[in-house]
């Protein structure tokens, strides 16, 4: 599976602390979404046509390592995971995305 991931988890080094290992990953666009800091203090992104989210697309992405996301990110509460399209490489990828509740 992919991710888009577009704060704290853009440095390799939180995503080994949270899933215990690292994974492959590009520079990717997320357009007609913004980001912005939740009220909770943390990035979150919501549809907003005309604006770009630049972030990075984890690859390869297991069902244990997707749990501990899951659990990092609070999904469900704070979070919820969806699928979107994200430009990469020149052409659009399918991913999973965490957007705000």
């Amino acid at each position: 599976m992919r991710l888009f991931v577009y704060g704290t988890l853009t440095e390799p080094a939180c995503v080994e602390r949270v899933t215990g290992r690292r994974f492959a990953g590009r520079p990717a666009l997320l357009h007609g979404w913004a980001r912005t800091i939740g009220t909770h203090g943390y990035p979150l992104i919501h549809p907003s046509p005309n604006d770009v989210v630049e972030g990075v697309v984890l690859d390869g992405v297991d069902a244990a390592a997707l749990r501990a996301l899951d659990a990092y990110e609070d999904e469900g509460r704070l979070y919820l995971r969806r699928e979107v399209a994200v430009m990469a490489d020149g052409q659009s990828i399918p991913c999973q995305v965490y957007v705000g509740h």
